[in-house]
């Protein structure tokens, strides 16, 4: 896919001769991330900048694995972001479909950017609003997705999202007016966090 339609996804969808307007997936222009803070949030004003040396070879690895959205999109921010999500999960004890359910989430809402804006108030990689908490703490991957895994057990108490698909849990705990977006990306999102396991 084209690099200038990859970016221009956006929230609203022309239907009909009706604007339609939703969570859609936001996306960015490269951007940039401080080694130092990983996975950093992304303005309009940063550049493509210097990443590690190992988000450079996990992405130009994950490029090759990768058959949906995120395939040739890999980069080092993007990296860094999936690496946080993964290291989050372990943290927490949570298992790898758990990981994979967040991926998939944070491919459909972000293409793993961590984006000072987007749909409405919505911020960072699971495109969280406001009622989560302030922007900074959304921006944080490990706390925005610490805030996603305390949302999915709340709706799937007791590892019970084991039970059912990825995409399926994914929308129960976004709640997307899209339901079906994530599913598509679920195979991806396990290849990534098994890459970073």
């Amino acid at each position: 896919m084209p690099k200038s339609v990859f970016t221009a996804t956006t929230g609203l969808l022309l239907a009909g001769g009706i604007l339609l307007a939703g969570p859609g997936v936001a996306a960015a222009d490269d951007g940039s991330d401080n080694p130092d803070k990983g996975c950093a949030a992304l303005s309009s004003d940063d550049s493509a900048s210097v990443y590690t040396d190992d988000d450079k070879k996990a992405a130009k690895d994950l490029n090759g694995k990768l058959s949906d959205d995120m395939a040739g999109h890999m980069d080092g921010h993007r990296a860094s972001c999936a690496r946080g999500v993964v290291e989050t999960a372990k943290e927490r004890g949570l298992d790898e479909k758990a990981a994979s359910i967040a991926m998939a989430t944070v491919i459909v809402e972000t293409h793993l950017e961590n984006l000072t804006g987007g749909d409405r108030d919505s911020v960072g990689l699971y495109q969280q609003r406001d009622h989560y908490g302030s922007a900074e703490s959304r921006l944080d991957v490990a706390w925005a997705t610490d805030a996603f895994f305390d949302e999915l057990e709340n709706v799937y108490p007791n590892e019970s999202w084991n039970d059912a698909s990825i995409g399926v849990v994914a929308q129960d705990v976004q709640r997307s007016a899209y339901p079906d977006r994530y599913g598509y990306q679920a195979d991806d999102a396990k290849v990534i966090v098994d890459y970073f396991w």
